[in-house]
């Protein structure tokens, strides 16, 4: 396979053994030790950005990500909320799939949310920041 999409979700078995750890943390070893051929990969989950401050700069998931393949990534800086985070993705992807460069996406998906009733505090809108190359999607 070429190229395609991964989702990480939590087991979606019912187990009496309590969580460990390892079971659902990703950690950067985890994304170094793998080669992503991906063009983009979002983290929209709180704090994806976050990092430790090196003199290489931010050194977090999102560069682990970049470091093995992936030519961008889009992150969030701070807790973000459920629902507004749903519909923030609906914008974006709807704008990527016409073949939008992510930044375009990024910024009509901001736009929108800035513009809606519901969701136009900036705490809705403006967690997300992409890092890497400004790339499209290419559908088939």
């Amino acid at each position: 396979m070429e190229t395609g999409e991964i989702v990480l979700a939590p087991r979606s078995t019912c187990q009496s053994k309590p969580f460990v750890e390892e079971d659902f943390i990703l950690t950067m070893k985890d994304v170094l030790d793998i080669r992503i051929r991906a063009r983009l990969v979002v983290l929209s989950c709180c704090h994806s950005g976050r990092g430790e401050i090196k003199a290489e700069g931010v050194v977090g998931i999102a560069r682990a990500f970049l470091g093995a393949g992936a030519r961008s990534v889009l992150v969030s800086l701070w807790a973000i909320d459920d629902e507004a985070t749903l519909v923030f993705m609906k914008h974006f992807y709807e704008e990527l799939v016409t073949g939008k460069l992510a930044s375009e996406a990024l910024n009509q998906a901001m736009k929108s949310m800035k513009e809606s009733e519901e969701f136009s505090d900036v705490k809705y809108w403006a967690p997300f920041v992409l890092i890497g190359d400004d790339v499209t999607l290419e559908l088939n």
